[in-house]
């Protein structure tokens, strides 16, 4: 055997992608994701956990002192689960939880939840997703289990200065139209190299200041978090748009049109709201731009 080459190894796997991929937050749980009836289910604490889990069956084989052969593994089957501890009770989880009958109109105050003996189709949920933080990416990472179905039933213990928790575990089913499938499907982001996103260059066209970006700019721009002044003075920016001949350009339209030699300035401060955050084509964010001298001659 030839002598082992550690040039290049290393003892940890941190590296430059690390903080690309790294799960952030519990995540929220939603009912019927990407359907016309999509609800979020309700709030959690203590997270959330997917677990997709196969037997896996060895062949026997005389005579193979090991305990596995490479090649006689068959999968049986495989069961997927989704556990959401609730901190959030609601009529509609416990529900779930219990595969319960829902008596709305005999009380006026209260909808009772009764046990039933049989499950019909309608007991299952079309699907149920996780949906997270992916550090790396502005798209959120997605686990979705197929016509879900809580199977271990409801155990509900509370107590005093405590946080109380309902843990439903719900397991994924097959759908009869298409047996062999799994019925669970992960979305994960794909990463691309970002390009860098930042102003390059600011100059006064008329009534408009015309921001140069480094790389080009999404169809649609806020005008959210842009500041700009006119010879020392606020001026509001009435609009905010793409250049329409030079995609990678943003024109601010000011309320007052400066006169040339007028001193003007723009800034930027990144609204918390990712909707009305500016963006590059490739969805990276626009960070905070501090004020900035336009040119104006």
């Amino acid at each position: 055997m030839a002598d082992i080459n550690t040039s290049g190894v290393t003892t940890t796997g941190f590296n430059e992608k690390t903080m690309d991929h790294l799960l952030l937050d519990a995540g929220a749980v939603y009912k019927n994701f990407g359907l016309e009836d999509q609800i979020i289910v309700g709030a959690t604490s203590g997270g959330n956990e997917f677990d997709a889990k196969a037997k896996i069956r060895q062949i026997d084989v005389d005579g193979v002192k090991a305990a596995n052969a490479k090649g006689m593994e068959i999968i049986d089957n495989i069961t997927t689960t989704l556990k959401c501890s609730f901190i959030e009770v609601s009529r509609d989880i416990l529900q779930a939880a219990l595969i319960a009958n829902v008596d709305t109109s005999s009380d006026s105050n209260y909808d009772i939840l009764t046990g039933k003996t049989v499950i019909v189709d309608s007991d299952y949920i079309k699907n149920l997703a996780w949906v997270g933080t992916l550090s790396g990416s502005n798209k959120p990472v997605i686990i979705v289990i197929e016509n879900a179905l809580c199977l271990d039933g409801l155990q509900l213990k509370t107590q005093d200065s405590k946080d109380n928790v309902l843990d439903v575990t719900f397991t994924a089913h097959a759908d009869p139209k298409t047996p062999k499938d799994l019925p669970y499907k992960i979305y994960y982001p794909k990463l691309t190299d970002m390009v860098a996103f930042n102003l390059v260059s600011a100059a006064v066209s008329a009534s408009k200041i015309i921001l140069t970006m480094s790389d080009d700019v999404a169809a649609t721009v806020p005008k959210d978090g842009f500041t700009a002044t006119v010879a020392g003075s606020a001026d509001v920016i009435t609009a905010a748009a793409r250049g329409t001949s030079n995609t990678k350009t943003i024109e601010l339209t000011l309320t007052t049109a400066p006169t040339t030699g007028q001193a003007v300035t723009v800034a930027y401060s990144k609204p918390t709201d990712a909707t009305k955050q500016v963006q590059s084509a490739s969805g990276v964010v626009l960070d905070n731009i501090a004020t900035t001298s336009v040119q104006n001659s």
